[in-house]
């Protein structure tokens, strides 16, 4: 009996790809940014399909790789890829009958190209950035126009997809409408012709805050094969819902597509659907939240700013009483993507709470939440029509995500894309809770222990911290370009991942508690976590490094200004002068205003929460890398950081990277600033 217990052990070994004896690779960078990405689950109306969409990274310059897959939500049988071509199929929505699929593709549509496709555009006479460019008559060939995606429809029942749209510039966004004989879909302004006649003479200046180009909204009528401009005034559509019976349009709306304006400045409309005028605004100032309409037409859903303008807390609006109702006041947690339940009476939603993904029933009545188990994403599940089935996105610490499905309370891993991370060397996870030693706040976080963890042996630690600063690390796979825990916990490194407070997960109040207050309350936050770390045995109190991106970096860069414990420090994309961010940033002044005030009666808080303002007191190492291309942190703040150092003679290099943005795109690049990571924290906590 042992003998064939002991060959069943290796033939389940060998099915995961493992033999005893056989050594898990170590997690490089190389690995991660092969890793392919699984993202916007859609669950069939009737609960039986899930669509998702699977990305595979492609060198710089190459066109995006992204195919639409389906799987059974009974895991009968294995996802089969649905939609593919090699070029980028993304945003799959089945129709309310669950018959056809729609999806955005940049594929050529050929039946256009050669005037045999049937598509007519009503009510944009006056725009003038509608109308092909005229070809004539022995004129040189002009050069092929850069894909841009357009709504493609494919049946459930066989056949192959066939194009709704051909609209110059394409389509940003789509939703069906409730009858299913529509769709609505925001396209962004192009190009007239006159203007890109000047651009080809080199006559290329640009008015800053000028000649916007506006998102807006149109419908489809898939009857008559044609697409009507709702909007013709000149206000940007951020979000948008149908009304369920097809007349109206909830909408988001910022004055000018400005990503400031988007974020922090707009309001809640109710749109005629059909001629785009404002029948009534619910709210003038509203938050960044998702908006919808509840089944019955009673009900909206948006966000308004809390208490002192940082995050957005969602609430309920009756349409007939304009009575709100906040969602989740008095709970500790935070919400993010919500979905009606079909009786109107209650949504599901998804969120954080402390450093866990949760999910969470909503009572519409009273907006108290019930917590209904665990989850791990924090954005992205779908529902069958009668509730009974949830498509979301899951994930471990050993593996990233995946489709589940969840029935009666019970979830199923129903796809495995990425196989290979099945014989990778990764650490375990912990969920942590300590207390600030100042004024007792509970604070929240993550611990990643490294590979072949021996309990009693401290570790070199790296302090990881998030960006946002409304965000929070939550349990599941870590590992992404910005995200190093996975990797650094496979290289022997234990990480914590703190939620100081300014992080989501633990309520609004806990979200706006960094008010006027970056790099104090927050920072002693982080400290006690580091403490509690040493305290336990894990952490090696002189092997300590820091490091992270965005408002990660403001407080990598500010705890290094203000404590000599760590010996290494990664400042990523590093807010680093309040100033002159609030001067130059893409967010900016609303952004920093919510935090600090208006800048002229402000200037001294602003440079008291200014990391360039202490750099006399860096005593650490400190790698500094940025996109040359980063409008959110414009580079300056990196170099001022940098520049300071090296004048004061710090030990500091700097690290830039051409054509990239905040987020890094290039496959090379996020390979290349894992690497030099790795390489920093091993020479300096050898």
């Amino acid at each position: 009996m042992r003998r064939i217990a002991l060959l069943v052990a290796l033939f389940l070994l060998a099915g995961a790809g493992i033999l005893p004896g056989q050594d898990r690779k170590t997690f490089d960078p190389i690995d991660l940014v092969n890793l392919k990405s699984v993202h916007d689950p859609q669950i069939s109306p009737d609960g039986s399909l899930i669509a998702y969409v699977v990305e595979t990274p492609v060198p710089a310059g190459e066109r995006r790789n992204s195919q639409i897959w389906l799987v059974p939500s009974d895991g009968g049988i294995p996802a089969r890829a649905f939609v593919t071509g090699g070029v980028s199929n993304s945003s799959p929505r089945w129709s309310p009958d669950g018959s056809t699929l729609a999806f955005l593709t940049d594929r050529e549509n050929s039946s256009a190209k050669n005037r045999t496709f049937q598509f007519a555009i009503l009510r944009a006479e006056e725009r003038k950035d509608i109308a092909p460019p005229e070809s004539k008559p022995g004129a040189p060939e002009e050069k092929p126009a850069k894909p841009v995606n357009q709504i493609w429809l494919i049946s459930l029942h066989g056949g192959e997809a066939i194009p709704l749209t051909a609209i110059p510039g394409g389509v940003k966004k789509f939703k069906w409408s409730k009858d299913g004989k529509q769709l609505a879909f925001v396209r962004t302004d192009q190009d007239t012709k006159e203007e890109t006649e000047r651009k080809q003479r080199k006559e290329d200046h640009i008015e800053v805050d000028a000649n916007y180009k506006f998102d807006r909204l149109w419908v489809y009528d898939l009857v008559a094969r044609q697409a009507r401009l709702v909007t013709k005034e000149n206000m940007n559509i951020d979000d948008f819902d149908w009304a369920p019976d097809g007349s109206r349009f909830l909408a988001r709306i910022s004055q000018t597509p400005r990503i400031d304006d988007y974020w922090r400045v707009s309001k809640i409309s109710i749109l005629s659907a059909s001629n785009g005028s404002i029948v009534k605004t619910l709210l003038e100032h509203a938050a960044y939240n998702r908006i919808s309409w509840s089944p019955d037409g009673r009900t909206v859903l948006f966000g308004k700013p809390g208490p002192r303008d940082i995050t957005g807390v969602p609430v309920l609006y009756n349409l007939e009483t304009s009575k709100e109702t906040v969602l989740g006041e008095s709970y500790p947690a935070t919400l993010e993507t919500m979905e009606w339940d079909q009786d109107s009476k209650s949504l599901t939603a998804c969120g954080v709470e402390g450093a866990a993904p949760a999910f969470f029933k909503v009572d519409a009545s009273s907006g108290s939440l019930t917590h209904i188990g665990k989850q791990a994403t924090t954005e992205q599940f779908t529902l069958s029509r009668d509730g009974q089935k949830l498509a979301f996105l899951g994930q471990t610490m050993e593996h990233p995500d995946e489709v589940y499905v969840n029935v009666a309370g019970q979830d199923r891993m129903l796809t495995d894309t990425n196989p290979q991370v099945k014989n990778w060397k990764l650490g375990t996870s912990e969920e942590l809770s300590w207390k600030n030693s100042k004024d007792g706040k509970t604070v929240h976080g993550i611990l990643l222990l490294p590979a072949g963890y021996e309990k009693g042996k401290r570790y070199k630690t790296i302090v990881h911290y998030h960006g946002g600063p409304e965000e929070a690390w939550a349990a599941g796979f870590h590992g992404s370009w910005y995200d190093w825990g996975g990797i650094l916990a496979s290289h022997g490194f234990a990480v914590l991942l703190p939620n100081p407070r300014g992080s989501d997960g633990a309520g609004t109040s806990f979200t706006e508690a960094n008010y006027r207050d970056w790099g104090y309350g927050d920072f002693q936050d982080s400290m006690d976590g580091v403490d509690l770390l040493v305290s336990r045995g894990i952490a090696d109190s002189d092997h300590l490094g820091v490091g992270g991106w965005s408002y990660g970096g403001f407080m990598t860069s500010w705890t290094i200004t203000h404590t000599d414990r760590f010996k290494a420090a990664i400042v990523g994309a590093a807010v680093t002068d309040l100033f002159t961010m609030a001067t130059t940033s893409d967010i900016d002044p609303s952004y920093l205003d919510g935090y600090y005030g208006s800048l002229r009666p402000n200037v001294k808080l602003y440079d008291d929460h200014s990391p360039v303002r202490f750099l006399e007191h860096c005593h650490t190492p400190a790698l500094v890398i940025h996109g040359e291309a980063d409008v959110r942190v414009p580079i300056s703040q990196g170099e001022e950081f940098y520049y300071g150092l090296r004048f004061l003679g710090g030990e500091t290099q700097m690290v830039r990277y051409p054509r990239e943005p905040h987020i890094f795109q290039e496959m090379e690049h996020q390979r290349d600033s894992l690497e030099r990571m790795l390489r920093w924290y091993d020479s300096h906590l050898h």
